[in-house]
């Protein structure tokens, strides 16, 4: 499974309005809803917080992978989203997180579900590629960045 296959590019917030933890996974199921991916954005920002109750998903350099299983879906779904100022998300190096990769994967899922935490933990390690999500305005480019750092890794 290859990120393009998850992410929709009418799934990536180019600036987060959230403050909090729960503000910003809120606002990134609320687009995976908006989307028709899911129906309950509730229920989706309750799953990842549980998650993440019992660890924070911020896995350092500004970066942060929140994620849940739930029922009633059949695929991984994503969300991405980038907040410059950065936001205090209890990060392992207590750093603010600009750059969020929200997951949603099948109950059942949890192959696909590990691959898509793989993919995404791999083509964030590129402080290059960290700096330029970042830069780049547009919805659009961020879009297409994403998808060839993964097509690169993919190669």
């Amino acid at each position: 499974m290859r990120i393009k296959d998850a992410l929709r590019e009418s799934c990536l917030i180019v600036s987060l309005r959230g403050r909090t933890r729960e503000e910003v996974i809120g606002e990134l199921t609320r687009a995976l809803k908006e989307e028709g991916l899911i129906t309950d954005a509730d229920l989706a920002a309750r799953v990842v917080l549980d998650r993440e109750n019992l660890g924070s998903t911020g896995i350092g350099e500004g970066v942060a992978i929140p994620h849940g299983k739930m029922k009633g879906i059949n695929t991984v779904l994503c969300a991405f989203g980038r907040s410059v100022e950065g936001i205090d998300f209890q990060a392992v190096d207590e750093k603010p997180v600009h750059i969020f990769f929200l997951l949603l994967a099948p109950e059942n899922g949890a192959g696909l579900h590990l691959k898509m935490l793989s993919r995404i933990s791999r083509i964030l390690r590129d402080p290059s590629f960290r700096s330029r999500l970042l830069e780049d305005g547009a919805r659009e480019d961020l879009y297409r960045n994403i998808l060839e750092e993964d097509e690169r890794f993919s190669g």
